[in-house]
């Protein structure tokens, strides 16, 4: 079953049209990152660091902190805010959850296969696969852009190899859960629209609860570092995020875990 959903994926314009921009969506914003920040730090652009003050954000290639974070395949950290790389990833879940309820094929995969959690099982098979396969692809472009701007601006890069290494293989694994995530979102929509509109209400609304919380207490609140995206920027290695790289890999595991499980309980009761 995994082959066949796999097909039916790879072969779909809307899996297509998602990884192209996830990967479109990674370049502008590391050149974003690694060009216009530091041009715009330097003075050589716009009216200077000195007159923006606090409204621009720290750019600094030339630190160690500073390349790890601009190698995330979900774009460089940016505090909770929504990258089109990340938005891309998560549709390309939503959408491989609900082509086959929006085209009648979940009918003859249940008669094939009565079980229907195998059904959930083939499909994040073959959502996984994909979104592993796009992973490396946004892989491959950032340590490009990251190192040719580098060699450019003759600054060495200061990361530990392994640090590097280990940024890429969580980032890859980010983007395997994200795709998955959204997968069950999209089983438990059913509708494409619905599915796509959840997914961006989730993703929209989580950096205004975190202001708002932060509004109201007067601190950012515990809680809000588990929410998906900060969870998913502090697996990759993002520190403002709060939470140890670790401890967010396990919360965004169990995250795609319980998604999925909500998932396959949904998709084994309800009608289809």
């Amino acid at each position: 079953m995994i082959r066949a959903e796999l097909i039916g994926l790879v072969t779909t314009t809307a899996t297509k049209v998602t990884a192209v921009a996830s990967v479109v969506g990674l370049i502008f914003t590391q050149l974003a990152f690694v060009l216009l920040l530091p041009a715009l730090h330097r003075g050589d652009i716009g009216p200077g660091a000195e007159e923006l003050g606090d409204d621009l954000p720290i750019a600094e290639l030339d630190t160690a902190a500073g390349q790890l974070g601009a190698l995330s395949p979900l774009g460089a950290a940016t505090g909770g805010s929504i990258g089109i790389s990340l938005l891309a990833v998560a549709l390309l879940g939503v959408l491989a959850g609900t082509s086959d309820f929006r085209y009648g094929g979940i009918v003859g995969a249940a008669l094939a296969q009565p079980r229907r959690e195998r059904i959930l099982l083939a499909k994040a098979g073959a959502t996984g696969l994909v979104a592993l396969a796009v992973g490396a692809g946004l892989v491959v472009v950032n340590v490009a852009i990251l190192f040719s701007t580098l060699g450019v601006a003759g600054t060495p890069l200061v990361a530990d190899a392994t640090d590097v290494v280990a940024v890429l293989a969580r980032g890859t694994l980010a983007v395997l859960c994200m795709a998955l995530i959204g997968l069950a979102i999209g089983v438990l929509a059913r509708s494409q629209l619905a599915g796509v509109l959840v997914m961006l209400a989730i993703l929209v609304a989580e950096p205004v609860i975190a202001a708002a919380a932060q509004l109201v207490t007067g601190s950012l609140p515990a809680w809000t570092q588990f929410l998906p995206v900060a969870v998913i920027q502090a697996a990759i290695g993002d520190r403002a995020a709060g939470l140890p790289p670790l401890v967010a890999v396990a919360a965004m595991f169990a995250l795609t875990a319980a998604a999925l499980v909500a998932a396959s309980v949904a998709l084994r009761r309800r009608d289809l």
